[in-house]
């Protein structure tokens, strides 16, 4: 015996139960993009979910027929309407509830509260999965819900006089209820940030090394480009009151950045583009005698040295309270700590370059004599 799945009917939503219509309510009216009248077979109508403000928390929603026809839909009349198509999947449809419950008692219009919030966060959620890779995007999904379920949850507890009535209104827990809903805010956002920029990153060390090496040219070219238009505009006199050798000062130190990392490739790329530009002009943006031009040479030099120090074994010196680790492999200088550094010796080592890597459980920068040298002033180990 064979069973037939039966046919969504036309206009049917994806997403949600296909044995039955999707009414259009409240909570999903800031998602809706169409709508035909319930139990119809009529042709679908675009909504426009607050087509025209018409004061404070006071909108108009409107619909839109084929031939241009504009009607506007009470809340009231949503009852009588179905949803045949969406501008967003509804990732945060369920916590209109607890959106409202977060306005009850410092606002006079709840429920249009709620709806700016999730329709706001429903947009900004979407946009944010797009620049996620795939399998990551339901974690993000599922720590975005939670974060936010936790605003409105610290936000319920806030109160305002205004709504509330004056009589016996406690300020004092109120401020103490605001200042817990804004570290909560404060701390979705941050998550928020740190998410997308590891994501970034992740993206960034998965690309093709030509690929990079590509882009970061492209970069580096558009910057000498800019200096040198303003050098080739203050010689020829089409502007004044800069100082050249700043300029020229800044393509050196932009182009050293490259030879300090041993990119010998794009070092010379950056020498040959500034022989052309000098062909071109009368006075040369940077003279023949200048070191920029000797750059390839120590760009190699220094790849020959990183590739000599990865094939070292790692070492290490013990002090008090953790290790400095030379990890030659990742071309990194970590610092372990056996506990957690208090917020001083933190912000000491941000000022000094290290930062916290997650992965590596270290902080951690670059391997350049740079930083052993404040990596050891740092941890009072000058005489190591």
């Amino acid at each position: 015996m064979t069973t037939t799945t039966p046919k969504p009917r036309e206009g049917q939503v994806a997403g949600f139960p296909k044995e039955q219509a999707v009414m259009l309510t409240e909570s999903n009216a800031y998602r809706a993009k169409s709508i035909r009248r319930t139990g119809t077979d009529e042709a679908p109508v675009l909504f426009h979910f607050r087509k025209r403000c018409m004061g404070i928390h006071s909108y108009v929603h409107t619909t839109e027929a084929a031939d241009g026809t504009e009607r506007e839909i009470r809340p009231s009349d949503f009852k009588d309407w179905e949803i045949t198509g969406c501008r967003y999947p509804g990732y945060l449809e369920d916590l209109y509830g607890s959106a409202c419950s977060a306005y009850r008692w410092n606002s006079f219009d709840p429920e249009e509260r709620a709806q700016t919030d999730i329709c706001r966060h429903e947009e900004q959620l979407c946009a944010d999965l797009t620049s996620i890779p795939e399998e990551k995007r339901e974690q993000y999904k599922e720590g975005y819900r939670k974060r936010l379920a936790g605003l409105f949850g610290s936000l319920s507890r806030c109160a305002s006089p205004a709504v509330t009535g004056p009589a016996g209104f406690d300020r004092r827990k109120q401020e103490k209820a605001e200042q817990a809903c804004q570290n909560r805010q404060e701390e979705f956002e941050n998550w928020r940030e740190r998410f997308l920029a590891a994501m970034k990153r992740m993206q960034e060390e998965a690309r093709p090394e030509e690929e990079k090496l590509e882009a970061a040219w492209k970069n580096l070219k558009r910057d000498i480009a800019d200096s040198v238009r303003t050098i080739h505009e203050l010689d020829t006199g089409k502007i004044r009151g800069y100082n050249r050798a700043l300029f020229v000062s800044s393509i050196l130190n932009k182009v050293m950045t490259y030879v300090n990392r041993g990119e010998v490739e794009t070092v010379q790329k950056a020498v040959d583009f500034i022989r052309i530009c000098n062909a071109g002009v009368k006075k040369p943006v940077i003279t023949p005698r200048n070191r920029f031009f000797q750059f390839p040479e120590m760009a190699a030099r220094v790849r020959e040295k990183m590739q000599a120090s990865r094939q070292e074994e790692n070492s290490e010196i013990l002090f008090e309270g953790g290790r400095l680790v030379w990890n030659r492999q990742a071309d990194r200088l970590q610092i372990l700590f056996d506990g957690i550094p208090d917020d001083a010796r933190r912000r000491e080592l941000k000022s000094n370059g290290f930062r916290w890597s997650p992965k590596n459980k270290a902080w951690q920068r670059q391997l350049t004599m740079n930083a052993v040298r404040a990596a050891k002033r740092m941890l009072d180990l000058q005489d190591v």
